[in-house]
């Protein structure tokens, strides 16, 4: 099968191509990386040819009437579990061990459903945290962010009441982890910053993925850009880290 192609955003701010991105590569599957810039022209005949939504990510292999395109990251992440890996990406296991016991199959609802939860929810602390991993800014909570706050603390402490305190959500890594990756990063950028208190649970998962060595790539990836987008800015910047902070 041909090797694909994903289409990213800028690594500071894009959460959604992180998603894709990680998943790719905790999973093992050899793939090139084409970054757009976010809101550039440069980016509009790119989006044209390959992204019917015009926007990142997006993963396409294949030429002409052969070419596959899977523009959505939930449709992504189960593409990838059907076509690219022999883990399953929801228990994080070989898929030959995920046919019968029913505490896997618990397991694997368990991750679907949050996976979708944070897709198509969570929009308190989406909209008042966007990702800026070079940035640590402070910013006053609505009601609304810090409910999902509390939703996202419940989820990590549900996973790991039964797991080691180092563990990601479901023991092995799995698209759960990969889908509250930016969380993880808008938490880091945020929460102390705005003196909000975090559970010890979810401080330690926190610093579980931000030892992930694919998320310490990303993060180095990020504080070498020096393009500030002003639509995913928020908050009063406390410092700045990485290439801008020297400027």
């Amino acid at each position: 099968m041909q090797k694909p192609l994903l289409i990213i955003g800028n690594k500071n701010y894009s959460s959604w191509s992180l998603r894709a991105w990680l998943l790719l590569k905790a999973f093992n599957v050899d793939f090139d990386e084409q970054l757009i810039e976010l809101f550039h022209p440069s980016a509009t005949s790119i989006l044209d040819e390959h992204a019917p939504t015009g926007k990142v990510p997006v993963l396409v292999y294949g030429e002409n009437d052969d070419k596959v395109t899977v523009w959505d990251t939930l449709a992504i992440a189960i593409h990838i579990n059907d076509y690219f890996t022999n883990v399953d990406v929801w228990t994080g296991l070989s898929k030959s061990e995920t046919k019968s016991p029913t505490s896997i199959r618990i397991n694997s609802a368990y991750c679907q459903s949050i996976v979708a939860e944070m897709h198509s929810g969570l929009a308190g602390i989406r909209n008042e945290m966007p990702m800026n991993i070079r940035a640590t800014a402070k910013i006053q909570p609505s009601n609304a962010c810090l409910t999902d706050i509390a939703r996202i603390e419940e989820i990590f402490a549900d996973c790991l009441k039964n797991r080691s305190k180092d563990s990601y959500l479901f023991g092995q890594f799995t698209a759960a982890d990969a889908f509250f990756a930016p969380v993880v990063l808008r938490l880091q950028t945020y929460a102390d910053a705005s003196s909000i208190e975090l559970k010890p649970t979810t401080k330690q998962y926190c610093e579980t993925m931000l030892n992930n060595p694919h998320i310490q790539a990303w993060i180095d990836s990020a504080l070498k850009e020096t393009r500030v987008i002003e639509e995913d800015e928020a908050g009063e910047i406390i410092s700045i880290a990485g290439v801008l902070a020297n400027k």
